[in-house]
């Protein structure tokens, strides 16, 4: 079992500095990877999505160089709202400096908005997806020609090359995401009740069957977790910087939050990322050392 935190990229409390202790924080406690989300334009008709969200790699970048052993990581990043092969460089020049660390979590995106505002038709969204981590594998493996619908180039080659192969990990829960996760190395999903999870996870592994890729799938969830007192009635994040929205938030105890997360784990959970919903730098250290209890008893409990 792998745990994960997420950074204070939002909200009052999100700055550099606190990104960069965090960081090195969860490396010092013995966390797997620390992780960061993605959004490019905020519509100013959806009332209650963040609107400070600092760029993921320039954050996982300043992570990278206050830490050397934990991994990095979006949760997830929308590849089409960027040009491929700039982005293919950006990566592995984040993955060079990291020296191999990080963790390429994407999605085909979702809001009609943001592709309009990053002037990319939203439809055709899982093709262009698959289009782009093709050609970037070609790319940081060396290769000079690539072609397909949306992403062709020819006599270039792009450097520095990642020192190893990129881990891609894809989120969501539709059919088209559960098959594109099974032709790469992971699948994040989000919290959901157990029964739903084990469908999406069998789900998962029959496309797996069907794929001729061969590769072990890692499965995680994303789990936005408040310890103490519960969130007030406005949103999620409407307490910790911005609203963004109602979803479920996950509460309770060290040990109850553990013993919730056991059973996905005797499912087939494999990796978690928790999201602390703190709002001030001492919510943040609190959560911190309850999430670091979450992982030890789960941990102790899973034989891990």
């Amino acid at each position: 079992m792998r745990f994960g935190l997420h950074l204070p990229q939002l909200g009052r409390s999100a700055s550099c500095g606190h990104v960069v202790s965090v960081a090195a924080r969860a490396e010092g406690l013995g966390f797997d990877d620390v992780w960061v989300a993605d959004h490019v334009a905020v519509p100013l008709s959806l009332a209650g999505m963040p609107s400070f969200f600092p760029e993921p790699v320039p954050l996982l970048a300043a992570a990278a160089s206050h830490t050397s052993r934990v991994g990095i990581g979006t949760s997830v990043l929308v590849p089409a709202y960027r040009n491929p092969m700039q982005f293919a460089k950006q990566w592995a020049t984040l993955d060079w400096l990291s020296g191999g660390r990080s963790v390429l979590g994407v999605g085909a995106g979702w809001l009609d908005e943001e592709f309009a505002a990053c002037g990319v038709p939203k439809e055709g969204r899982g093709r262009r997806l698959d289009d782009y981590i093709a050609g970037w594998r070609v790319a940081w493996e060396g290769g000079t020609a690539f072609e397909s619908a949306h992403f062709s180039y020819r006599d270039v080659r792009v450097k520095p090359q990642p020192p190893g192969r990129v881990p891609i990990w894809v989120g969501g829960s539709s059919e088209g995401a559960l098959r594109r996760a099974a032709r790469n190395q992971g699948w994040m999903g989000t919290w959901a009740p157990l029964h739903v999870f084990r469908e999406r996870l069998e789900r998962l592994r029959a496309h797996q069957e069907e794929s001729s890729v061969g590769e072990d799938v890692t499965v995680s969830i994303h789990l936005e977790v408040r310890l103490g007192d519960p969130l007030g009635g406005g949103g999620r994040w409407s307490e910790v910087g911005d609203g963004y929205g109602d979803r479920p938030v996950t509460t309770g105890s060290p040990g109850e939050i553990a013993e919730k997360l056991a059973a996905y784990v005797d499912a087939g959970l494999q990796h978690v990322l928790m999201v602390p919903l703190a709002r001030s730098n001492e919510e943040w250290d609190s959560h911190i050392e309850g999430l670091c209890e979450v992982k030890s008893l789960l941990s102790r409990e899973c034989g891990g």
